[in-house]
């Protein structure tokens, strides 16, 4: 299909299309694919006799794409996606990077109170991360309330019981609407404290979940990093497996991180804040040496790891959790209802430690705990040790020993 034959407003949609891709340093193989589909759109509206494109007909073309049988249903998705840029270019509108649902958003009437709260979490210190996810949930709780409340002052317990039974909640939203609650009976909105409306769902803490080193030499050598995107993958599980890193803070490593000469990583945490220093031992080395060199897309980022498709964007603690997941799949490790992410390599790694009789300040400081404690956690799928806590089984008595006695004779 050649541009010139191109009647409408067609030729100049192809014409931006594909020049956005160039830019965007997608593969000729993944521009080829896009447009092929992006022809697929043009011969739908030949047929119609159009030569116009609008929303309404990306719309009309994508219902009658899916009942055709002929189709894959990856191949639906693509054509989704390429209406989405049709309309970004139709609209003058820069390529979305994701496309994420609509996020419902704080309730005019409650706006007041609810920056007010925002500014509280930015005053006592709490992290960008932490405030977008209270910020997401605080929205979804007062989105909810029923409309006959026209403000918080207002808001009684009976209220809060019509909303925590007629919607279901995810155990964050509920914490996060605990909290909003005491902050409103704090700063004096409300006169109750209405966080004791909120519902307390009790879960067990969880055990971690480890794998052993025969089984982590596994998962490493199913790796083949005789590709870029192998050498990435190899090299971000090596970090979890080896040095106990967390998945945030692997994906946010930038190339200044590295020290070469002192065999060093140094790292602000994202979750705690605190600096972090690891020594690196020579496999996770030259794992990094190996991917920076010889695997890693040219990016003027300074994130070492990257998408291995276009665009070479960094890649997200979600992406580092989902490569450990795909690993496990094809290295064929039965977990056995363990967990598969970068965190059961981190509490393989630490639990390790401990079987090794390392003490658990070290264990701290390796894992970056702020909590002395916290290296405990992973005492509790150490056999050896737990064994050496078990108490004698006490000889049976009173009534339960007439009853042993009982049940003897009756024997």
């Amino acid at each position: 299909m050649k541009q010139e034959n191109l009647n409408g407003n067609l030729g100049r949609l192809r014409s931006e299309l594909e020049r956005r891709f160039i830019i965007l340093r997608y593969s000729t193989g993944s521009i080829k694919n896009n447009m092929g589909i992006f022809g697929w759109v043009v011969e739908y509206l030949n047929g119609y006799g159009e030569i116009n494109y609008t929303k309404e007909l990306g719309q009309r073309f994508l219902i009658e794409y899916r009942l055709q049988a002929n189709h894959r249903p990856n191949q639906f998705l693509k054509a989704k996606t390429i209406i989405r840029r049709i309309d970004e270019i139709l609209e003058n509108k820069p390529f979305a990077l994701c496309f994420c649902k609509v996020l419902p958003e704080c309730p005019s009437r409650f706006t007041g109170v609810y920056d007010k709260y925002l500014e509280r979490l930015i005053k006592h210190g709490y992290k960008k991360n932490t405030i977008t996810i209270r910020k997401r949930y605080v929205n979804r709780f007062l989105s909810r309330i029923p409309e006959t409340v026209l403000s918080l002052e207002e808001l009684a317990a009976a209220d809060l019981y019509n909303i925590f039974t007629k919607y279901e909640w995810l155990p964050v939203c509920l914490v996060v609407a605990r909290n909003f609650l005491s902050f409103l009976f704090d700063t004096g909105v409300t006169k109750t404290n209405l966080s004791v409306c909120v519902p307390k769902p009790v879960y067990p803490k969880p055990i971690p979940s480890i794998y052993s080193g025969d089984e982590i030499k596994q998962l490493l050598s199913f790796i083949d990093r005789t590709y870029s995107q192998g050498k990435r993958d190899y090299a971000i599980l090596l970090l979890a497996s080896h040095l106990g890193l967390r998945s945030s803070d692997i994906v946010g490593l930038s190339l200044t991180d590295i020290n070469y000469t002192a065999k060093t990583i140094e790292i602000v945490q994202v979750k705690t804040g605190r600096p972090l220093k690891l020594v690196m031992n020579t496999e996770v080395e030259e794992a990094l040496a190996d991917y920076i060199q010889n695997g890693r897309p040219k990016s003027p980022s300074e994130r070492i790891f990257l998408r291995s498709r276009a665009p070479f964007l960094p890649l997200t603690a979600a992406s580092g959790h989902a490569i450990a997941c795909k690993s496990f799949n094809q290295a064929g490790i039965p977990v056995q209802g363990r967990r598969r992410g970068t965190h059961s390599l981190r509490a393989s790694y630490a639990t390790a430690l401990i079987a090794k009789d390392v003490p658990y300040a070290v264990v701290k400081e390796a894992l970056g705990h702020e909590d002395h404690e916290s290296a405990k956690y992973y005492v509790r799928v150490d056999i050896r040790r737990l064994r050496m806590c078990a108490l004698d089984v006490p000889k049976p008595m009173g009534t339960f020993a007439v009853m042993l006695n009982d049940i003897e004779g009756v024997l």
